[in-house]
């Protein structure tokens, strides 16, 4: 697909998930927040809702590329497919669910398993983070990073850290701490520049990983896995660990780190939906 035919796309894209955050907000006084819980992961009825507005939005943007989301997993592509959608209505329900403010929607379009195009969208920040492979990317329209502090700092999803967060921060000796919701914002904070690290030890998927991962990368970060090795996205659609850094040399000395802890990643561990916002 040329330059030219992403950029018409990233267009149309961008205001469809603006609309859809919109809705987000509204629905969380409508119903939107009711459901129930599925093992470690809290499914609610605004996912359903997200997930087939956006679904609809994207037929209407170019009806001849298929759609894969969290919600409707079954919907891979056809094999070989060259192109498809790869969409997380909401990153982050039990934030959105819980009433805090650290969730997003957020969709990328694959290209032979590489994504190529990436909207990241808070609606409660009113954050815009989008993506063009080998454009770079912006923040509500600012070049990223949009810089970096002197300071190290790790991002995690609570007050303050918990499990292996606490044991790097307290063993890498961080001087600041963030506290931020889903793990794809969480990952475009690092892209932002407000924050240096985000490590996780869980198994993650595709649509949690892809578009973020396009624009940590546009803005000169890294993504790895627990191991170490780069994410590649296709029909295993799973990952075990993440690291998202700054760069990719601080990316080797994590890895290097978490690996001589000897971090595991249980089968059952949360994916996208993170306890606090």
């Amino acid at each position: 697909m040329s330059p030219s035919a992403v950029a018409t796309m990233r267009d149309g894209l961008i205001e469809l998930v603006r609309d859809v955050g919109r809705q987000l907000l509204s629905w969380r006084t409508s119903g939107g927040v009711q459901g129930e819980w599925h093992g470690t992961q809290f499914h609610a009825k605004a996912d359903q809702w997200a997930h087939r507005g956006l679904c609809l939005g994207l037929k209407v943007l170019e009806p001849a590329i298929p759609v894969v989301s969290e919600e409707d997993a079954t919907e891979d592509p056809r094999p070989g497919a060259d192109r498809y959608w790869l969409i997380d209505p909401i990153d982050g329900t039990a934030s959105y669910a819980g009433g805090f403010d650290g969730f997003v929607t957020q969709v990328a379009l694959m290209e032979h398993q590489v994504p190529i195009l990436a909207v990241v969208y808070a609606p409660v920040y009113q954050d815009l983070f989008v993506a063009m492979k080998g454009s770079g990317a912006t923040l509500n329209g600012a070049r990223l990073p949009l810089g970096r502090s002197t300071e190290l700092t790790l991002i995690d999803n609570y007050p303050t850290p918990r499990g292996i967060a606490a044991d790097l921060y307290r063993e890498m000796s961080f001087s600041r701490y963030l506290e931020c919701g889903s793990i794809g914002l969480k990952i475009c904070r690092v892209a932002e520049g407000v924050a240096d690290v985000f490590l996780k030890d869980v198994l993650v998927r595709d649509w949690d990983l892809a578009a973020p991962h396009l624009i940590l990368h546009e803005a000169g970060g890294c993504l790895v896995d627990g191991a170490g090795a780069e994410i590649t996205y296709g029909a295993s659609r799973r990952h075990v660990g993440l690291v998202a850094v700054r760069d990719a040399a601080l990316a080797g000395r994590l890895v290097r780190w978490s690996q001589a802890r000897g971090a595991t990643v249980p089968a059952a561990s949360p994916t996208g939906s993170e306890s606090r916002g």
